[in-house]
């Protein structure tokens, strides 16, 4: 049985080894057992509060329970530019005007921006792949924390994906911009923000406008481009009521996606009642419907797909419902499951 749950310290070997996999370019699961193991710190304190704090960090781990092993994270910012600023470029366009020519003039800028300081953030996201298709859960855990504690977050949350590289890793907007002002390669630059070091970035950024016709094809190709990998992430946001509104990372151009919170999908159609423990599991029955059920209190936070609705009521197996720390007739959070994609 999968199920998601806060992490905690036994995770850190787990958690190295999903970073491992995750590779390059991953900076909110760098592969560092010190970085990892501040990460894990951070949420328990996070965890341990009862009141919102700036430095609120909650790291959801999905167990494989049968294997005892962490296979996926997730994880949310209660707000960015708590601890150091948060940078993107904003691409705006600008039109100069030439009465003597009759001649009109269209270009766009990069403009160092703050705009998403004080939003929450989504990240940290990553699956094993022996696991692939338990994404679309592992994502919507996180939207059910903040649903269901909204207190504890902002009113807009950002996502960060993965910006455009080649097969070798190489950033064309890095090569076009970054490297020539940080004097290191994307690589480190990468590396330095997974552990936890961007005050580099505010000392050596460069603060006026960039015009993007100044930059190589290769670099205006990729401005707001997700990874190869990461279209499918962009994809499941967009379907969640995230939007795109121009802004991008300052390292490798990847798109910065943005919601209300109240208005994300998941939020929207969250629901409680009673559990109802079952002899048998009707996950496959045709009269019931599949659902994500959740333990909704805040020290007890755990997640499943193992659930099941039928007449209106939500339904799991006692191994199931023990296993979340829910008894019979407790309230429970669950959302129906249109699709698994």
């Amino acid at each position: 049985m999968l199920m998601v749950r806060p992490v905690a310290e036994k995770d850190i070997d787990d958690l190295l080894e999903l970073a491992l996999k995750a590779g390059k370019g991953m900076t909110s699961l760098p592969h560092n057992r010190e970085a990892l193991t501040s990460k894990i710190q951070l949420s328990m304190d996070s965890f341990e509060r009862t009141e919102k704090h700036r430095d609120d960090f909650f790291l959801l781990a999905m167990e494989d329970t049968e294997r005892d092993k962490v296979v996926g994270t997730a994880g949310i910012y209660a707000m960015t530019g708590a601890q150091q600023a948060f940078y993107a470029y904003r691409l705006m366009s600008v039109t100069h005007h030439s009465h003597s020519l009759q001649k009109q003039v269209r270009s766009e800028l990069l403009h160092l921006s703050n705009d998403y300081t004080d939003c929450s953030e989504v990240g940290s996201f990553f699956l094993d792949p022996e696991y692939r298709g338990n994404g679309h859960w592992l994502g919507k855990a996180r939207y059910i924390l903040m649903g269901l504690f909204p207190d504890r977050f902002a009113d807009s949350v950002i996502a960060e994906l993965r910006g455009w590289t080649d097969e070798d890793g190489h950033s064309p907007f890095w090569d076009a911009i970054g490297h020539h002002f940080f004097q290191m390669s994307f690589d480190e630059a990468d590396r330095l923000c997974g552990v936890g070091s961007n005050q580099f970035i505010t000392e050596l950024m460069p603060k006026y406008p960039i015009y993007t016709n100044l930059l190589p094809e290769a670099a205006k190709a990729v401005i707001g481009k997700p990874a190869d990998a990461g279209r499918r992430a962009k994809q499941l946001l967009e379907e969640e009521g995230f939007h795109y509104e121009r802004l991008v990372d300052v390292f490798d151009a990847g798109p910065i996606m943005r919601a209300d919170i109240q208005r994300l999908r998941s939020i929207q159609a969250l629901q409680t009642a009673p559990l109802t423990q079952s002899a048998e599991s009707k996950l496959t029955a045709a009269e019931s419907k599949k659902a994500i059920l959740c333990n909704p209190t805040w020290h007890h936070f755990r997640v499943t797909q193992d659930a099941w609705v039928e007449n209106n009521n939500v339904h799991t197996t006692e191994n199931v419902s023990q296993l979340i720390g829910l008894a019979h007739g407790q309230t429970s959070a669950f959302l129906v499951q249109e699709k698994t994609t």
